[in-house]
């Protein structure tokens, strides 16, 4: 029989968007978290008493208080990506592009990146008056994902090449082009040990950067967000709710 006491926990961590109610908008399950840390530190200033001749530790003051959280993601959703890279995900519909102007002085065996990806019915035209279509066996697609084409022949041809070409839709996920912004974490956890039920509630939460994203890798990927938990004034008056989080317990 396991003592009542020991405990190992997971659970479902949920992030939402903090309203300017306090509440929490429609929560988001961020899939398989296999480690959510919470960091208490204090910063203190010391003092030491003069008149021992030891110099012993006569006072203690705390000058601040800070609740650090670290969170790792197994899964690169687009809204989780957008975490740490401090973006809002946003859909580039499916089109075509039409006399996309390809770099000048080409030679034979060059590669080049269109501007857009997964493309498809690629067709190239020269520059000369009226313009000339360049033969398909001129050319190769190398990648239709990453929009990469590679040329064969390039002899008889006026440069610059324009490229026309259709083009799939994809989640635009850019760095660094929205301010952190406010979560509320909320974990509805087990005690794996004893199956007591806990919950915990961070109430205003911000991410920092991902130092690290591992784009080629021999293991499994995963997302290292780390964060502090803000002092939230309008719940710090309340005893049963604490200024930076809770932790609930179900009673058993």
């Amino acid at each position: 029989m396991a003592a009542p006491n020991l405990f190992s926990f997971q659970g479902k961590v949920y992030l939402a968007q903090r309203q300017s109610t306090g509440k929490p908008g429609p929560l988001r399950w961020v899939g398989n978290a296999p480690q959510l840390e919470l960091a208490l530190e204090v910063q203190n200033s010391d003092k030491f008493e003069s008149f021992s001749g030891n110099r012993l530790l006569y006072g203690r003051l705390v000058q601040s208080k800070t609740a650090n959280v670290n969170l790792t993601l197994d899964e690169a959703t687009p809204e989780n990506l957008a975490e740490g890279l401090y973006s809002i995900p946003a859909t580039l519909p499916a089109g075509s592009v039409n006399n996309e102007l390809l770099p000048p002085g080409l030679k034979a065996n060059d590669l080049i990146a269109l501007d857009r990806g997964w493309v498809s019915d690629v067709a190239i035209t020269d520059s000369a008056n009226p313009p000339v279509t360049v033969p398909a066996a001129n050319w190769w697609t190398e990648s239709a994902s990453g929009g990469v084409i590679g040329l064969r022949k390039v002899d008889g041809l006026t440069q610059p090449f324009k490229a026309s070409y259709k083009h799939g839709e994809t989640v635009n996920i850019a760095l660094f082009n929205t301010p952190p912004p406010e979560r509320m974490l909320i974990l509805d956890g087990i005690n794996t040990v004893t199956g007591q039920r806990a919950k915990v509630t961070l109430y205003r939460l911000t991410f920092n950067p991902i130092e690290q994203l591992a784009l080629i890798s021999e293991e499994w990927g995963s997302l290292q967000l780390s964060g502090a938990a803000l002092f939230d004034e309008s719940r710090a008056l309340d005893p049963d709710l604490g200024g930076f989080g809770r932790i609930e317990l179900a009673r058993v």
